[in-house]
């Protein structure tokens, strides 16, 4: 006779790391906070970074959100790599954790000054290249920066290659695509010291930070266990 089975698939339960995700997200996009703790910086002169320099309201905040994002993003990079491994997701994940590193650098050796209200800091902010090279911070600013897009066009790439997640895919694509033209003109703005360089880098910031919101969530919907019912024909007893 023929029975009916239930079979019980489980997906990998990455649900415990997911709130870790989230909250170093909300440490990667935290710049918002500067309104509720009453900087003065302009938000469309001043580098996010700044928020964090000794001196500043609450400072402290922000360099354990940039400590906090950094683990965050290294716990994602390491569940992308589980949820579809493939070369480019790979790739994806290694940038990510690069960018993850240079957070947490960030973190341990903020700005020392503000350069959009210190005149001091701001020639030395526009210094040389190679004097700025010698500061750790502008090394980590640039090696992340670049590292986040590269971990977008991956990860759009790979997702763009598998069926129910090229719409994300292409997003992530576009997403990478914007944020090097932001990048472009944050270089640009504060090369003429121009009034917006603060903005640009906060909406390149709060669009890495949707789209690796993004995935995040399409990982945990398919991370939810799923059943399936087979049957399967046995001899007569």
């Amino acid at each position: 006779m023929a029975s009916s089975v239930t079979h019980t698939r489980f997906r990998p339960a990455l649900r415990p790391w997911i709130a870790a995700v989230l909250v170093g997200l909300v440490g990667y996009c935290d710049f918002p906070l500067q309104w509720v703790v009453g900087s003065q910086l302009s938000p469309t002169r001043s580098y996010i970074s700044e928020l964090a320099v000794a001196g500043q309201p609450y400072y402290q905040i922000f360099r354990i959100g940039d400590l906090v994002a950094g683990i965050g993003l290294a716990i994602l990079a390491g569940i992308l790599v589980i949820w579809r491994p493939s070369a480019q997701m790979r790739l994806g994940s290694t940038a990510l954790a690069v960018a993850a590193a240079t957070s947490i650098v960030d973190a341990l050796s903020p700005m020392s000054c503000a350069p959009s209200v210190d005149p001091r800091c701001w020639a030395a902010d526009h210094a040389p290249l190679s004097t700025q090279l010698s500061q750790l911070h502008t090394v980590s600013g640039v090696v992340g920066f670049t590292a986040v897009l590269i971990a977008m066009a991956a990860y759009g790439a790979a997702l763009c290659s598998q069926p129910g997640t090229r719409q994300l895919g292409l997003v992530g694509l576009i997403c990478a695509a914007i944020g090097a033209v932001l990048g472009g003109i944050e270089i640009v703005t504060a090369l003429a010291d121009m009034e917006w360089t603060g903005l640009f880098e906060r909406i390149h910031v709060a669009l890495v930070g949707t789209f690796l919101l993004m995935l995040t969530f399409v990982v945990a919907r398919t991370a939810e266990p799923t059943t399936r019912r087979s049957v399967v024909s046995s001899a007569p007893h």
